[in-house]
């Protein structure tokens, strides 16, 4: 029920083009998956925004723990390689940081659209006095990762994102911006801290990679991105109406080892054709404008915006930004993050569009989404025996280990 009837419209149109897209190639199964689960993240959104709407403060309770249960967890996990790697005079170097989400970058993803969340905490749990240095504890665990790993997506989305929250939304900022810094400023200590103990207890001729796989690295260069996204163009402009078809540039061939134009815009425009990408960008901007409205509006004087809904917002706005600059959202860490981060959002907005009371409409998307539930699942089934063939191309990052 929040969006409007032209925007339920175009939606449809964007997932039709996908399949027709989808049913042009010789081997349609894996790009009819692609539009199955990108159709059912919208769903699981919805699902989600319901559920806030249901439970409330305990929902935010919840979420809120959850991600920093989470974080905590990752961070843990992380210097406990750094530990290992001084006990046996190593040093815990970039190919083995983050190593069980199979690449470093994945985990960035998923803190884009989680570290503005931490922020909440003492929100939720003004009782609790310990939790105001948890919370910077954890924020600073999350930006140390972050420097760690030269996430220049992540810090780039995450500061935009901040910066203008903080600017429109002025009389919330003081609820997340002191833990923000105070926690950026934490990272840096324990950074700083990781880089002096390296020099004391690991052997000059050994040590450095960390500094040079982080904030060392030559920082302003695209890693081969800009060739994938002429790659794009080029196959938009060869396709322009429904694109060289969806998953093309994870399962083609051609892409050694598998290649992705690390930018959802991107993606769309070469695999969709220029079509979607023109759908998908007026929704974008019709969803997000009218979020930008609701948001304003509701923290003007004379209203009662939680604070909460600021520090959400700030998570998707970076989320977004990264997902169209640098990063990717076929990973599951990114997709299950963006569903909680969408629905939160949306079940925290309040709603200015009528309630449509259409049962068949209601009855008909349920039945769509249990047809392609059943399918992923069958397909998934089918695909089991062909798992090792299809991760060949990650026995680099198991050699790391």
């Amino acid at each position: 029920e929040r969006l409007s009837i032209s925007n339920r419209y175009i939606l449809a149109l964007f997932f039709l083009i996908g399949i027709v897209s989808s049913l042009g190639l010789d081997h349609p199964a894996y790009a009819l998956i692609d539009v199955s689960m990108m159709f059912v993240m919208m769903v699981l959104i919805a699902v989600t925004a319901a559920s806030r709407e249901l439970a409330g403060e305990r929902f935010d309770k919840w979420a809120v723990l959850l991600l920093a249960t989470m974080g905590l967890a990752v961070a843990i996990q992380e210097f406990m390689g750094f530990v290992a790697g001084w006990v046996i005079g190593s040093e815990f170097s970039y190919d083995q940081v983050l190593i069980h989400f199979a690449h470093p970058r994945f985990y960035n993803q998923l803190q884009t659209w989680s570290i503005p969340i931490l922020a909440a905490l003492p929100l939720l749990f003004p009782d609790k006095r310990w939790i105001k240095v948890t919370c910077v504890v954890l924020i600073g665990l999350q930006w140390f990762l972050v420097i760690a790993m030269a996430a220049r997506g992540t810090a780039v989305s995450l500061l935009t994102a901040m910066v203008f929250i903080a600017f429109w939304l002025p009389r919330q900022r003081k609820s997340w911006l002191k833990y923000q810094v105070m926690g950026l400023l934490t990272g840096v200590v324990i950074y700083i801290g990781i880089l002096g103990l390296n020099d004391l207890l690991i052997p000059q001729s050994q040590s450095g990679e960390f500094y040079a796989h982080s904030i060392g690295r030559p920082m302003v260069h695209t890693t081969g991105r800009n060739f994938l996204w002429r790659l794009s163009v080029e196959d938009a402009v060869k396709h322009p109406f429904l694109g060289s078809g969806p998953t093309q540039y994870a399962c083609d061939s051609t892409f050694k080892p598998p290649a992705h134009p690390h930018s959802f815009i991107f993606r769309i425009m070469g695999e969709w054709g220029f079509i979607a990408l023109f759908l998908i960008v007026i929704l974008a901007v019709s969803i997000g404008w009218g979020l930008l409205r609701n948001l304003k509006h509701f923290s003007r004087p004379g209203h009662s915006d939680p604070p909460l809904r600021a520090m959400i917002a700030t998570g998707l706005i970076a989320g977004v930004i990264h997902a169209n600059v640098s990063g990717l959202l076929i990973m599951p860490a990114s997709q299950v993050t963006m569903i909680l981060i969408c629905g939160w959002m949306l079940g925290t907005a309040e709603n200015t569009t009528k309630p449509h009371q259409n049962k068949f409409v209601a009855k008909s998307i349920l039945l769509v989404c249990t047809l392609l539930a059943g399918w992923q699942f069958f397909f998934s089934i089918s695909e089991t025996p062909l798992l090792p063939q299809r991760t060949e191309y990650a026995a680099f990052y198991g050699r790391a280990v």
